[in-house]
């Protein structure tokens, strides 16, 4: 949306006509009006729907890390099983192989911190309402 200005009518603002300023409530000068339209930021653009968005952007992220972490959370507990199993038995090859396995899944849910991190950072970085809507993330490991 958008604002103008008619003789007649006023100021039309996000389709609803001011006779008056609506921050001052004083009648509509050339000069006021010339301010205002030259100040005039719409909304869904001011810094506060920005910051809106980015937060509500942030929590996804993180709900997104999170449900995919949960869910992928039975891989770590059957390696640390094996881990248990191999060092109950005192078997050091399958120690060794179960280690490893643990530190390539602790890894991946390590990568998928990190790229959630990253993307965050992107967020904050993004200054606009459709820069903030074109943007995507998705959790996977």
């Amino acid at each position: 949306m958008s604002c103008e200005y008619f003789a007649d009518k006023g100021m039309k603002i996000e389709g609803n006509y001011w006779l008056v300023h609506p921050h001052t409530g004083e009648t509509w000068d050339e000069a006021s009006v010339e301010a205002f339209i030259a100040a005039y930021q719409p909304p869904n653009q001011s810094e506060d729907a920005i910051a809106l968005r980015k937060a509500a952007l942030i929590r996804e992220i993180k709900r997104a890390v999170y449900d995919c972490l949960e869910a992928q959370q039975w891989r770590v507990t059957k390696v640390q099983e094996h881990l248990l199993m191999a060092q109950l038995s005192r078997d050091d090859v399958q120690q060794q192989e179960a280690t490893v396995s643990l530190r390539a899944e602790l890894v991946k849910r390590e990568a998928l911190r990190k790229k959630s991190d990253e993307a965050e950072q992107q967020v904050t970085e993004l200054t606009s309402i459709e820069a903030l809507d074109a943007f995507s993330f998705t959790a996977a490991l």
